[in-house]
Parts: structure tokens; sequence; C-alpha cells
């Protein structure tokens, strides 16, 4: 086989079956966000001088799942795959959904090997995350285990950062595992992050909050989340304004609207950095780009970005 498609949500599931098929092999690595199918396959039609079989890995081939390759790519692409280089094997990886319905998605699945990795509920990241550490020789009880998991956000990536983290501290020390070290070891930063995101884009910090979202998305925080954030925020500034023309007290408004009195101190004073028509126009935006990411009309990173650039002025 030599034509492989690995889709999970997941970069350390991906490299594990990666590894699977090229074992100690050194791999060519092709991002087709930067580069083109023509580039991909110039390299694949190359063969080997010494005859050695040459690893190619086509990431983010996300024509296989949410966009598409044009009428001419997919054409090139085709002919390749139906009289390959056998000196070469590539392998295709995305982390978003295979789309069974593509006519290249049918023939690479009826031709080739595709390995779809489903996403992974909590029982399933408790065994693993548990195995992980018994694998490694630590013990580690049902509650530290249901709080590395309840604090992940869902994610395997950070779960297993999380989990090399736990190793990290314990190296040099007993192999059993505390309850009150994971309660100080698993971080909350992407909550921070999230919050001083947040922060950032209401004081219209434009620099701030590109830097923090790059960082949230490496974490793979999904854009939707931080929409749904923002359009809290500029809801509650916006309520706020409307309560206090009808010269409610702060305490008023902490109760009408179940805040306490420091979150509504702190709403308060970044409303009056806006005009009640700013903070409307803010909500209609992000209200039409929910519902444009909800219809697949936009993809929720690209859609974010220009709304960044046009609040924070």
């Amino acid at each position: 086989m030599n034509i492989y498609v690995i889709s999970a949500n997941s970069y350390h599931l991906v490299d594990l079956e990666i590894k699977k098929i090229i074992k100690d092999q050194v791999p060519l690595v092709f991002n087709l966000n930067s580069c083109s199918i023509d580039d991909l396959l110039e390299e694949a039609s190359y063969f080997d001088l010494t005859g050695e079989p040459k690893y190619l890995i086509a990431s983010n081939a996300d024509f296989l799942s949410s966009s598409k390759l044009s009428d001419k790519d997919e054409n090139k692409l085709l002919s390749y795959l139906k009289n390959p280089n056998l000196n070469t094997i590539i392998i295709f990886t995305t982390y978003a959904p295979i789309d069974n319905r593509r006519k290249i998605v049918k023939f690479i699945k009826d031709q080739y090997k595709v390995i779809n990795i489903p996403a992974w509920d909590k029982l399933k990241m408790k065994e693993e995350a548990r195995n992980y550490l018994i694998n490694k020789g630590y013990k580690i009880d049902n509650d530290s285990i249901n709080y590395i998991v309840n604090n992940v956000y869902n994610n395997i990536d950070i779960l297993y950062n999380e989990l090399d983290k736990i190793i990290l501290y314990y190296t040099n020390k007993n192999k059993i595992i505390y309850y009150k070290d994971i309660e100080s070891i698993i971080g909350k930063e992407i909550d921070s992050n999230n919050y001083h995101f947040i922060n950032a884009v209401i004081e219209k910090n434009l620099e701030e909050a590109l830097r923090i979202w790059k960082n949230l998305k490496v974490y793979k925080v999904d854009s939707l989340t931080l929409i749904n954030l923002l359009a809290r925020e500029y809801r509650l500034m916006y309520n706020i304004k409307v309560l206090e023309k009808k010269n409610i007290s702060l305490n008023e408004l902490a109760h009408n609207l179940s805040l306490q009195d420091w979150q509504i101190k702190k709403l308060y004073n970044n409303s009056l950095k806006y005009r009640r028509e700013e903070l409307l126009k803010n909500l209609y935006l992000l209200a039409n780009m929910d519902l444009k990411i909800k219809k697949g009309d936009n993809d929720k990173d690209i859609i974010l970005y220009p709304f960044l650039l046009e609040v924070c002025v």
C-alpha cells in the first residue's frame, strides 16, 4: 500500500498513525495550505537514486473534507493515483471529517487505505489517559483521572500535553500520582487565555487579540466559542447601557443580570467606552457570523479575522 489517508481531530493521533506507517524513516512534509498539488506530485514522481522507499506527508489535505480542489488539480491527482510511483508512499492527513460523497474520496477508499479515527468520548479519554500513565509506571486514582479529563475541553491533544506535564512533574519522584498535585499541575491556561482574548478585543487591542488568538488555535479552541463569548460580553454591556438610562444602581444591575459585583463594575467601566449603536452593530456582526458558519457558508477561523480588524479600531 503506497497511498494513505489519515483523518482525526487530534494531531497526536494522526502522528501515531504516521509513525506506524513510516517506522523510523524520515518523511518529506508538504503542507497543502502553502504547497500546491503540483509540488507534491512532482516530488512523488521522482525515483530515489538509492532505491529506498520515499515517504511524503501531505498535511492539511482538506480537499478530502471541507474545501475543494480545482477541477484541474483534482484531475492531476486522480491521474497520479491511477498510476502512482510505487517507490513513493504518500500519506494525506486532515483534521476534519472526510466527505465520503466526493469523487476523489470514493476513489481513494476503493483503491487505497483510509484510516478514519473517530472522536473520543469522555469514557475513552479516561481509559486512554489511565493506560498512558500506567504504561509509564505510574499509579493514579479515579478522582485524579476524572479531574484531568474534565479540564481538557474534550481535546485529545491538550489531554496528552497535560499528561506529559504530570510525568515531568513526577520525574525523580514517587510514581504515585496524588489528586492535590493534579489540581496544581493542570493549568487553567485556556480559560485564562479566553478571558484575556475577550478583554483584548473589548479594549480594542488588535495586536494582543491576534497574539492570544494564535495561541488559542494551537489548543484548537473553537472560534465559535470565542464568537459566543464576545457576543455575551457585548450583550451584557448593551443591557447595562439600557438599564443605566433607567437610573438603576450597580447593585440592582448586578441582581438583574445575575452577576457578581466585580463583574458588573468591570462591564460597566467597559461599557463607557462604547456607544449603544456600536454595541448593537458588533452584536449584529457576530450573529451574522454565527449564522454563516452554521450554514457552512464561511470558515469559522477565516471569518473571525476581518471582524477583529473591524472592531479593534
